[in-house]
């Protein structure tokens, strides 16, 4: 999944970053397939970016390159706030269009991209292609969950579960990622694949 960008053009997706409440006693196979998704302790924070500096305007576009990427990949994982960091395999980017790899590390999993420049002097167009998938956390599919379903109450949040799920793991972009979450009672009945995008994730 492509997706062009300018280096001067911000992220714009923002996702929750905790998790939500649950509980149900029937034997309807959404009351109990996964695990309770514990109600959060705090307001969801609307947006996360890498925990180091931003470069300023006058950067190395490969910086700024650099930034964006691990702000997607920290959207890719539900937005949890844990330390970011990027090498690309080319020193820098000039004027000219250019090929290279870039990788994002993100909780101990590496997240390569393929990146595309498209040349320029004042603006740089490029893309950025993930090459073997995005990365989901199951911390972040449960602050998802809760952002969806369960932070208005009722019986939707005292009802919400998500599959048990390893802590990070590299999934396919744009595709149900195998990990569901599920609305036990109420008008939100249902299950839910996890799905991570080239810019986030969502539960539908």
């Amino acid at each position: 999944m492509q997706r062009k960008k300018w280096i001067r053009t911000a992220a714009t997706v923002a996702l929750a970053v905790t998790a939500a409440s649950a509980c149900g006693s029937s034997q309807d196979p959404l009351l109990t397939k996964g695990t309770p998704v514990p109600s959060p302790t705090a307001s969801p924070s609307e947006k996360v970016s890498p925990q180091h500096p931003a470069p300023g305007k006058k950067a190395p576009v490969l910086e700024q390159i650099k930034y964006d990427l691990e702000s997607r990949v920290l959207y890719m994982g539900g937005a949890v706030p844990k330390p970011t960091s990027s090498s690309c395999d080319t020193a820098e980017v000039g004027e000219n269009a250019q090929t290279f790899t870039c990788t994002v590390k993100y909780m101990g999993v590496d997240v390569p991209f393929r990146v595309e420049t498209k040349g320029g002097f004042i603006l740089m167009q490029y893309t950025a292609t993930p090459t073997k998938g995005g990365v989901l956390t199951a911390e972040g599919m449960r602050a998802r969950a809760w952002k969806q379903y369960g932070m208005y109450g009722g019986s939707a949040a005292r009802s919400l579960r998500c599959d048990k799920a390893p802590a990070v793991q590299l999934v396919p972009i744009d595709r149900p990622s195998g990990y569901r979450c599920y609305v036990g009672e109420g008008g939100l009945k249902g299950s839910y694949d996890a799905i991570v995008t080239a810019n986030g994730m969502r539960l539908t």
